[in-house]
């Protein structure tokens, strides 16, 4: 039995209730849990069991649901239907200058109608993570503050695409040249930033960039 599966069910079942994406935080008052037990039971994967019971009996969910995630009737049905993404809280990608990001195992989740998934053809959502962009390098494709898609298992750069990558200088989001002299060629969107060129091994690709939300 895994703890943060049996939270990602929790932190489902308080979207629901509130509309928002809760934080670890949330997660911990919603079980009557300090923050530093809710951490320290994490890091032992220890599972509050009575915590999770009371939990159930106050929101009337089935408790066979948040502990192995079986499919029951009407819980099926309400929760199933929505597409929900990880969206780590420490990353974020630079479109402009590089976004240093601390490491940390806190996120939210990203909930997307299943249509937008269907159209962007993800058929694993645990491949998939969402990332915050900053800086306005990728305009007018990305604008600054939109949340980008990103498909972790593609890792091969492809002349033209945009991907999320690590470099020395920090996270960037850009859209990825093959230069024939050798090196990767980082191409903003925005004509007003140049292009840099960098050597292979000092890049990792995060993944590929398969879609954007964004506020109109």
């Amino acid at each position: 039995m895994n703890f943060n599966q049996i939270m990602d069910r929790i932190s489902l079942v308080l979207e629901k209730e509130t509309n928002e994406r809760p934080y670890a935080k949330d997660i911990a008052k919603a079980l009557d849990m300090s923050s530093t037990q809710f951490s320290n039971a994490k890091a032992r994967n220890s599972i509050p069991y009575e915590k999770i019971a009371e939990f159930c009996a106050i929101k009337k969910i089935n408790m066979n649901w948040v502990l192995f995630g079986q499919n029951i009737g009407m819980l099926k049905d309400e929760y199933e239907e929505y597409c929900r993404i990880k969206m780590p809280d420490s990353i974020k990608a630079g479109a402009g200058g590089g976004a240093f990001n601390e490491e940390s195992d806190d996120y939210t989740y990203l909930t997307i109608d299943p249509i937008y998934r269907d159209m962007l053809g993800i058929q694993r959502t645990d491949e998939i993570e969402a990332i915050r962009v900053i800086g306005n390098s990728m305009e007018d494709t990305l604008a600054e503050g939109s949340i980008i898609l990103v498909n972790r298992k593609k890792t091969e750069p492809v002349d033209g695409s945009i991907f999320v990558v690590n470099t020395p200088g920090g996270v960037f989001v850009k859209r990825i040249g093959i230069n024939p002299a050798g090196g990767i060629d980082l191409k903003s969107d925005n004509k007003d930033f140049e292009t840099v060129t960098i050597h292979a091994d000092e890049l990792s690709v995060i993944g590929r960039v398969i879609g954007a939300l964004e506020k109109i």
